[in-house]
């Protein structure tokens, strides 16, 4: 006979009613009651997300929930910021480097921090490369005995990177691109790195062109200097690329003309999504899928209940409605002051830094200013997403 804990266990609650009290919740509680059981998280992951802002000053953290309008201030394990790169994010964590290429992983929430293997443990890969420091610049790339420069400062303009991590286990995949040619990954999944002992504390290294990437379900999608999208496989042990199973394989993208920035994300259902921030057009930003009936790219009308970070790879379920006026909701993009050229833009970039929020139904822009400043560093972030 069950228990009458069994028979009335919170767990047991139906999930239309549990959906709609996770939605009642702030988003600080929300985090908190989505960890309860397994059927609570599950319940969770169908709920409506909406993106934050890190607004990073010297060693000093604001996270800004701008639907709530509420401020919390975090001093992230007194790293000071100005001395580090912000890399990506994924849920409540962020891909950092500091000026001794030294990665880390960080928690906004919590401060937990975890240190990546260093540069200088060997390579996995096809070919012998390997790091060797340098004190007065960062670190030498050698290859068959020529050396390339890789320094912190390559990683103030080129953020080509992405983090994925699972939640409920602590599993985790990074992988970065420099000088457009190398990218470097290293997984974590289980208990252990990936690989023997030792042997798996190694960061992988794959040579191929990469303009940008995004990562979704042990798929590395790279998008090509000749535009093409290459897939690589991260469910083994060293990422490997798939031709077979690659329907982007004999499709370039071939609207080039008027692009700012281009950048790749995956929907929730897999589709790979390239998403143009356009100079001198009326439309501003707009989004492409291959139609595989046909052969051909196509422009996307609308992103259906979801929205996207323009950068961040992927895209998140949204809220249907604009509940805070800032535009945060179902086919919008978000983006920095700097993925998007205008006169609006470059007149307000004179006095401070800005992030907006793009429309696709009505090719708008709504920005957003509050709390930043010359001395700030801001990046877009969604809590909880999983």
């Amino acid at each position: 006979m069950s228990s009458p804990r069994d028979d009335n266990g919170w767990s047991k609650l139906y999930p239309d009613l549990l959906r709609s009290i996770f939605e009642s919740l702030g988003c600080l509680d929300f985090h908190r009651a989505r960890t309860v059981c397994s059927n609570w998280y599950a319940v969770s992951r169908t709920c409506p997300l909406y993106p934050w802002r890190i607004v990073i000053r010297g060693k000093n953290s604001v996270l800004f929930d701008p639907i709530q309008d509420k401020i919390y201030t975090k001093n992230l394990l007194g790293i000071d910021f100005s001395k580090i790169h912000c890399l990506a994010s994924y849920g409540n964590w962020i891909l950092i480097v500091d000026p001794r290429l030294d990665f880390h992983l960080l928690n906004v929430f919590t401060r937990e921090r975890i240190n990546l293997p260093s540069l200088e443990s060997l390579l996995r890969g096809d070919r012998p490369f390997r790091f060797i420091r340098n004190d007065d610049f960062g670190y030498f790339l050698e290859l068959y005995g020529t050396k390339f420069l890789l320094t912190w400062n390559d990683f103030r303009f080129e953020k080509t990177a992405i983090l994925w991590v699972n939640g409920r286990n602590g599993d985790y995949i990074v992988a970065w691109a420099i000088k457009q040619f190398y990218i470097f990954s290293y997984k974590k999944i289980g208990n252990d790195d990936v690989g023997d002992g030792d042997d798996g504390k190694r960061w992988s290294i794959t040579c191929t062109q990469c303009e940008d990437m995004a990562y979704k379900d042990n798929k590395l999608y790279v998008y090509t200097f000749d535009h093409y999208i290459n897939i690589f496989d991260f469910s083994g042990y060293c990422p490997k690329e798939t031709m077979e199973e690659n329907p982007y394989l004999n499709h370039p993208f071939r609207f080039v003309d008027t692009i700012y920035k281009l950048r790749l994300a995956v929907t929730r259902a897999g589709e790979v999504l390239i998403v143009l921030s356009l100079v001198g057009l009326d439309k501003k930003f707009c989004i492409y899928k291959l139609n595989l009936k046909i052969g051909d790219w196509e422009i996307v009308e609308s992103l259906g209940d979801e929205m996207l970070i323009f950068g961040h790879g992927v895209t998140i379920r949204a809220p249907g409605k604009d509940i805070s006026g800032g535009g945060l909701k179902s086919d919008s993009i978000c983006f920095l002051y700097d993925d998007h050229l205008s006169d609006h833009h470059l007149t307000l970039m004179k006095t401070q830094p800005v992030c907006g929020v793009f429309d696709l139904a009505t090719s708008t822009i709504t920005w957003h200013t509050r709390l930043e400043d010359l001395s700030s560093k801001i990046c877009w972030f969604v809590p909880g997403y999983a």
